[in-house]
């Protein structure tokens, strides 16, 4: 199903009977496709913007709103609020204004699902991937901070997942600025409480006065939902459900979710703490704290998937031929140091990726998170990969850091050339071949060779080759030793390279044992991404 944003309806109000269908016309520079859905405000279009060839969310107040000023103001407010607050994690605005006496917003069109409807279909996350989607509406809630900005109605419904597995926060519909030249306005109804009451603060329930603070208290109950399967507190009436948010304390996350590890349920029930004061007090401070968890998980989770393998005695350097001259001594790692650590440890990625195959022994996990992870562990993968290659990308000479970093970008490297993405992998390659490490120079050069290869370039692919061998015979041997998936995809690009040779530039035999694949694998043809072999792939004319 697609999703854009949806306004919410005030507590207890009934919004009128549906407007006509405004599917087929064309309102200014938007040409109305198909209606999404309709909320508390009025209701929700995809539509193209024609000017721009573009998909939007074409958002129309209902007349009756249009006509008052409180309700017009407030739909202004929010095209504002959304266009000041620019961010990868925010549904962006991209026009607002009135034709023929309707009033609309064209947004960003967000393709997925929303939270509520991903946790239903698919079940609770693995703690990786809800502290990843965690971290991203923290980030848009730090944004808005930022700018003094409230949103006011934090909920599963109104944070958004792309296909790519990105999340977008929507609807800042309700949203109040505390900063600016001209003072706050209040929008609020008299006597109406605005809000969702299934994830509203205890300060929002009260009528008191509010700060981004009850934003994070919303989240901390939106978090609580991810991680469960539902909110925490339920009740009859809105009446009632709002009452337990100041009276009463959520069960504890540990005794539902008794696989997560405690520092994510301190930090969920720290976020929904009754008091202010007792809550992380910025978004920014929430980052953090999200940041510092994932690190402590990623790290007891290699230690656990790579504990059986750091006895094993490192595998013993090839005997270069004779006449090799010994590698000059260079900085960082020793190699023989670098490519067991390598070794040892598996790729970097392989903490984080195996995290919820080392869970305490409680049986399988739930077929509705088997699903999950079988529908989107390459988003999964990819988002995590990227994320892991940016927080190591500087590792000083700490070896765990060096041969985690190495094993992220390794295995990013490999996606990408799974997938056939050479222009992606060329640029990481490329980025790492800057890099002061030798460690890390080496692999980008080595992708690099690869990425030329693939890309018929067999001539610049083979004189990389050579560069590299004559740089250091030994260290490049044990590298790829170390590496063996590396290894094969490098026999797989000199293979091409061996096809593609002609007369006038024929295969250099000195690249002749690296063409031989490791543990005499036969080396086969690069493969796009879905399996099928490239159009053009052989020998050249």
């Amino acid at each position: 199903m697609d999703n854009a944003t949806q306004a919410s309806a005030p507590t207890g109000s009934r919004p009128p009977a549906a407007p006509p269908d405004l599917t087929g016309h064309t309102l200014g520079d938007f040409r109305v496709l198909r209606r999404l859905g309709q909320g508390g405000m009025g209701q929700v279009y995809v539509a193209e913007q024609i000017s721009l060839k573009r998909k939007v969310a074409l958002k129309i107040l209902r007349a009756d709103l249009a006509a008052d000023p409180t309700a017009l103001e407030r739909f202004k407010r929010e095209a504002e609020a959304v266009a000041r607050a620019t961010h990868a994690n925010i549904v962006q605005v991209y026009a607002f204004g009135s034709v023929a006496g309707l009033w609309y917003m064209a947004l960003e069109y967000v393709e997925g699902k929303n939270l509520k409807e991903f946790v239903a279909k698919k079940g609770p996350p693995d703690a990786f991937l809800a502290l990843g989607l965690m971290r991203q509406v923290a980030a848009a809630l730090s944004r808005a901070a930022e700018l003094g900005i409230i949103h006011r109605d934090i909920k599963p419904e109104n944070i958004l997942l792309t296909r790519k597995g990105e999340v977008k926060v929507a609807d800042f519909g309700l949203s109040r600025c505390l900063e600016g030249d001209q003072p706050a306005l209040s929008l609020t109804q008299s006597g109406v409480t605005m809000g969702t009451p299934l994830y509203m603060s205890p300060e929002q329930v009260e009528g008191k006065p509010l700060d981004p603070r009850t934003d994070i208290y919303s989240f901390g109950v939106t978090c609580y939902h991810l991680l469960t399967g539902q909110p925490p507190f339920r009740g009859q009436t809105a009446f009632e459900v709002s009452l337990k948010h100041v009276q009463e304390e959520p069960a504890p996350l540990q005794s539902v979710r008794p696989d997560l590890p405690a520092e994510l349920c301190a930090l969920v029930h720290r976020m929904m703490a009754k008091k202010p004061d007792d809550r992380y007090q910025t978004a920014r401070e929430l980052l953090k704290e999200i940041a510092r968890v994932r690190e402590a998980l990623m790290a007891s989770a290699t230690q656990v998937v790579s504990r059986p393998a750091v006895t094993a005695p490192a595998p013993a350097a090839p005997t270069p031929p004779a006449g090799t001259p010994a590698p000059a001594r260079r900085r960082g790692l020793p190699w023989a140091a670098a490519a067991s650590l390598l070794l040892a440890g598996g790729l970097g990625f392989a903490g984080g990726w195996l995290r919820h195959h080392a869970r305490a022994p409680s049986g399988p996990p739930p077929a509705e998170v088997r699903a999950l992870d079988d529908m989107f562990a390459p988003q999964k993968r990819e988002q995590f990969l990227k994320e892991a290659v940016e927080q190591y990308m500087n590792p000083g000479n700490d070896p765990n850091k060096v041969r985690l970093g190495m094993g992220h970008c390794m295995e990013l490297g490999l996606l990408y050339l799974e997938q056939w993405r050479l222009d992606e992998a060329g640029q990481l390659f490329a980025r790492l071949e800057q890099h002061p490490n030798d460690a890390y120079k080496l692999l980008g050069r080595l992708g690099q060779g690869i990425v030329l290869a693939l890309q018929d370039r067999p001539e610049e692919s083979n004189a990389l080759f050579l560069k590299l061998q004559a740089d250091g015979r030994q260290r490049l041997r044990l590298f790829l030793a170390g590496n063996p998936q590396l290894h094969q995809w490098v026999a797989r690009a000199l293979q091409h390279n061996h096809d593609n040779a002609t007369a006038e530039h024929p295969f250099p035999r000195e690249l002749e044992p690296l063409r031989r694949p490791p543990a005499g694998q036969v080396p086969t043809p690069p493969r796009r991404g879905g399996g099928m072999e490239r159009p053009g792939m052989g020998k050249r004319s």
